[in-house]
Formats: C-alpha cells, sequence, structure tokens
C-alpha cells in the first residue's frame, strides 16, 4: 500500500514558515559554494527546525543512504525511528527503492528539492499534509557526501506552530 503521495514542487508552492526559514538558512551556508559545508548544521544552529530535521549520508555515491538522525516531529509522525539504519534495510510506504531514487536524485541534482503533499500518520492512521525540502551538505568541496530534510506537518494537531 503506498501512504505517501507527493510531488516536486517549486518553493514558491511552499506554505510553511519552517521550511522557508530552513531554506534561507541553508542558502545563507552556502556563501559562495553551491553546496554548503556541512560544518554549519550544528545542534546549535538547527535549533528553531531540530525536530524536524532528519540528515542521511550518501553511501558509495548514493548506492545507499544511513540515517543518521530522526527529529522526533517525524519519529512521531510516522510512528518509528530509523535513526542509525540503511534506508535499503528500512520499511517505507513507498518502499525503500523509491527513498533510495529520491535521495539519489536530490544528491545528484545538488540543489534542494521541494515535496509537498499527504501521508499516513502513524499514531491516528489517517491522512496529514506535510512539506520538506531535501538539500545536500559537503565537507570541505562541492561533493554531496549528506542531505538535509526538514518536514513540516502543518495540518497535524499536537504539533504547535515553530517560532523562527
Amino acid at each position: 500500500m503506498n501512504t505517501a503521495v507527493s510531488d516536486i514542487v517549486s518553493e514558491a508552492e511552499m506554505t510553511s514558515p519552517l521550511i522557508h526559514s530552513f531554506y534561507e538558512f541553508w542558502k545563507e551556508c552556502c556563501g559562495d559554494s553551491p553546496v554548503p559545508d556541512r560544518e554549519h548544521f550544528t545542534p546549535e544552529s538547527l535549533r528553531p527546525w531540530i525536530g524536524h530535521v532528519q540528515i542521511v549520508e550518501v553511501i558509495d555515491g548514493g548506492r545507499d543512504f544511513y540515517h543518521r538522525i530522526i527529529g522526533t516531529e517525524i519519529v512521531e509522525a510516522v510512528g518509528r525511528d530509523l535513526s542509525r539504519k540503511y534506508v535499503s534495510e528500512s520499511s517505507y510506504g513507498i518502499g525503500a527503492e523509491a527513498m533510495l531514487e529520491r535521495y539519489r536524485e536530490t544528491a545528484g541534482r545538488a540543489v534542494p528539492v521541494f515535496r509537498k503533499g499527504r501521508m499516513i500518520w502513524a499514531p491516528s492512521n489517517s491522512w496529514t499534509s506535510f512539506e520538506s525540502v531535501t538539500a545536500p551538505m559537503g565537507q570541505g568541496s562541492d561533493a554531496v557526501d549528506q542531505l538535509i530534510t526538514v518536514i513540516d506537518y502543518p495540518g497535524r494537531q499536537g504539533v504547535p506552530e515553530e517560532e523562527v
């Protein structure tokens, strides 16, 4: 069963202040480089988005991806914590291969990808809307070695509006 429906959209189609503010922060971190150095993305600098952050490491040029961090708001929304697990070994409503392709596409483009859609919210097994941006990061070069995603669930009850 497909538990997520989403499409790549433009930044202009995003309504979440959380997504917009993170994207502005990401652009500031780029400076003159097309891909920002991941040293900019510390827990302190990510504080406004921390519960909504997911970081995956690129493995073998995109053969796989490894979940480094999954924020608490994401864990609550999907009903499980995939931290410290490979994408290929994880369970997704759309399938692991579909998730791998999404990450490969973003890593290959080396630019942020915005998505907007709906997904099954695990605790109530009901549909909820989401907006996300997945952006590349590197370490001392323009090569993408990690992806950082910020996900917002604007219509979900129990998630207070973040001040950003």
